[in-house]
């Protein structure tokens, strides 16, 4: 999903904002939690009772008709002369772009990929994701293939389901270490098609071309103005894992990261190593723990990740002692790489009190804020002034880098 700052240019023909679910995937997202929390999606229990169930429901649910606000939904098959896109040369001129984007003087614009976190879908951060692109960013969120999404339409028809993790007494770390590899692929291959490169040599491939045909003209429009040493890699908890492996592996293509209370450090069954391993300067993390440390061994040392970057962390996750003690460890190595002074870091940490993780999510969004704060309220803090703290700390991050 591409979100970008544009005007509507049309005033015979009133264009429809963008729902937070396209096509009523809605329906996936419910049926993709079905599989996860009740019963696999190949049993007879799933196929013939909870699928029907949910689909159902989700042609009822009011989620459905959600609109995000000061959007404009814009398919391959709508006319380009009803929606503008807005060039960074001209931004200065749209009233209805925010302050704190871009500078107006600037002839290119920065690109922001944003990478969902584990069982999530490409929509999951659409309100964080259309904020930016009124601030004159252009933001494209990734619905991963990898098998880490509740569900995923994939290009031949198909739907891939959330993978389990593989069942047996021990745990295997190669698990999610081969997964956020997969992840770190397509998120690096989203950023070369998006600057309309060819994919480079760090085992990506074009091997999705059915997406070359269903683009929008527009696309053309935007690629002209993005600067390719200015993409900011971006995500939430496992969205943000990704996004550090991605900018560990290409430095040179990342202006800065924006971290949403990423998962930095796996714990389970007793393994346990900063997560992912290439991001804090270590190799592979082997299966067997060292009795001194407690931690598994990794095979060897490399740099880690160096891009400026922002981490804005739930109260929850700053409570698990181990995963917060990674999250400062990975903020002091980008600060150590760093020749500024201590009053010019390259990190920048904060923690919203009184926040759970799914703050970061569009779920506190779903209800008017008076109902939402009686019956879903995520934590002790406000919901809308935790997003509106994390949205000012992103701008005024992207500001300086």
């Amino acid at each position: 999903r591409l979100f970008f700052p544009a005007t509507t240019t049309n005033t015979r023909k009133v264009p429809k904002p963008a729902s937070y679910f396209v096509d009523n995937r809605v329906a996936y997202v419910l049926q993709g939690f079905a599989h996860i929390v009740f019963a696999r999606h190949t049993t007879r229990l799933h196929r013939w009772i909870l699928r029907p169930f949910f689909w159902l429901l989700s042609l009822l649910s009011p989620v459905r008709f959600l609109k995000i606000p000061g959007t404009v939904h814009v398919k391959k098959e709508d006319d380009v002369s009803v929606v503008e896109y807005v060039p960074p040369s001209s931004l200065a001129m749209n009233d209805g772009l925010k302050e704190g984007g871009p500078s107006q003087q600037q002839k290119t614009q920065s690109l922001v990929v944003f990478s969902h976190g584990l069982t999530g879908t490409g929509e999951e951060n659409s309100i964080f994701c259309a904020s930016l692109a009124k601030r004159g960013y252009v933001v494209a969120s990734i619905h991963h293939r990898d098998g880490s999404s509740c569900r995923v339409p994939m290009p031949d028809g198909s739907c891939r389901y959330y993978e389990h993790l593989p069942t047996g007494d021990e745990y295997d770390p190669s698990f999610r270490l081969e997964q956020i590899q997969a992840r770190a692929k397509e998120f690096l291959y989203s950023c070369s098609w998006l600057m309309g490169e060819k994919a480079n040599g760090n085992g990506l491939s074009g091997n999705d071309d059915s997406d070359e045909g269903q683009q929008h003209p527009i696309v053309d429009q935007i690629r002209q103005h993005l600067d390719k040493q200015k993409i900011i890699a971006a995500g939430f908890s496992y969205g943000a894992a990704t996004a550090s492996l991605a900018a560990t592996l290409e430095p040179t293509k990342f202006q800065c990261a924006i971290f949403l209370d990423g998962w930095f450090h796996i714990d389970r069954g007793g393994v346990e190593f900063d997560f992912p391993s290439e991001a804090f300067g270590a190799g592979r993390p082997q299966t067997t723990l060292n009795t001194d440390t407690g931690v598994a061994d990794t095979d060897c040392e490399k740099e880690g990740l160096t891009v400026p970057s922002l981490f804005v962390n739930s109260s929850q996750f700053q409570g698990y002692t181990k995963l917060y003690g990674a999250t400062q460890r990975l903020a002091d190595q980008i600060n150590a790489c760093s020749k500024d002074n201590a009053q010019n870091k390259r990190a920048e940490m904060h923690v919203i009190p009184g926040t759970q993780h799914q703050n970061f999510c569009d779920v506190i969004f779903w209800l008017p804020r008076r109902l939402s704060k009686k019956c879903f309220q995520l934590g002790d803090a406000d919901a809308y002034e935790a997003y509106e703290s994390t949205l000012k700390w992103t701008i005024q991050f992207l500001e300086r880098f």
